[in-house]
């Protein structure tokens, strides 16, 4: 068993071998170890699937499914940062062997996960870049469904300026009742917020929503998504990745961060 897995990560670790006769096999395997959904990454994870995408059996040994779940764990590695040399990067050793002692499993009714998703907008003829933060949300029992939790875009930027601190509604404003508050508004529509109480909160989607109620701007095609994932001491992020010629592809673990 041992050298069938080490034969499964040498080809791995390798380009296609050159050899025609082999074609159809390496084709086949490519196809079986490709990780072609987010689903798929959480039953390989989760060493529900082995790394060719087999389910497993739970008749087998305690110390083969350990082995076996390790290799299939390495193999939803991105190799071209995490393995080199024919050996694991230490981060992602450490992550791998944390996963495993700790077993540790991922859902999609996690609230410890949430995906990136790229896109852009049209605003008055020009493009720009937007990224939308999503998490599951329960609707349910077991009825879930995706939320937009918020909004990134250097557009709203704008919402991060500092307080005209010159700017106020004066203490004896209400003597006059308040008639002084619709020119100090007016007159300062782009310091607006320096009127607010000073523990406002600034909140990119409100104005996203506004910007969509009145059809003031138009979202574009999504051009990548990401996921991120919070697991204990450990953060890191699931990317579909395409290499060509490699048996490394699809929903890979692109970046582990030890917390």
């Amino acid at each position: 068993m041992k050298k069938f897995i080490a034969v499964i990560f040498a080809l791995i670790t390798f380009s296609v071998i050159d050899a025609q006769i082999f074609t159809t096999v390496i084709d086949e395997q490519a196809l079986q170890m490709r990780v072609k959904q987010i689903d798929e990454f959480f039953s390989r994870f989760n060493y529900e699937c082995d790394f060719l995408g087999k389910e497993v059996s739970r008749d087998t040994s305690l110390i083969n499914n350990l082995e076996r779940r390790k290799n299939t764990l390495i193999a939803l590695l991105n190799f071209d940062k995490y393995y080199k040399n024919n050996n694991i990067d230490s981060v992602a050793g450490e992550f791998i062997d944390f996963v495993i002692k700790e077993n540790k499993r991922i859902a999609y009714t996690d609230t410890n996960w949430y995906a990136e998703v790229s896109s852009s907008f049209t605003m008055n003829g020009k493009k720009y870049p937007l990224t939308f933060i999503l998490h599951t949300e329960q609707l349910k029992d077991v009825i879930y469904k995706w939320v937009i939790a918020d909004v990134r875009c250097e557009q709203f930027d704008f919402l991060n300026d500092s307080i005209n601190s010159q700017l106020s509604i004066f203490p004896g404003a209400h003597g006059a009742s308040f008639i002084s508050v619709p020119d100090a508004i007016n007159l300062n529509t782009s310091n607006v917020r320096s009127f607010f109480r000073k523990d406002y909160k600034p909140d990119r989607l409100s104005l996203f929503e506004e910007f969509v109620r009145k059809r003031q701007i138009k979202i574009g095609s999504i051009t990548k998504v990401t996921y991120k994932f919070n697991l204990g001491k450990y953060k890191f992020t699931v990317e579909h990745i395409e290499k060509g010629d490699s048996y490394n592809n699809g929903w890979l673990v692109n970046e582990i961060v030890k917390q």
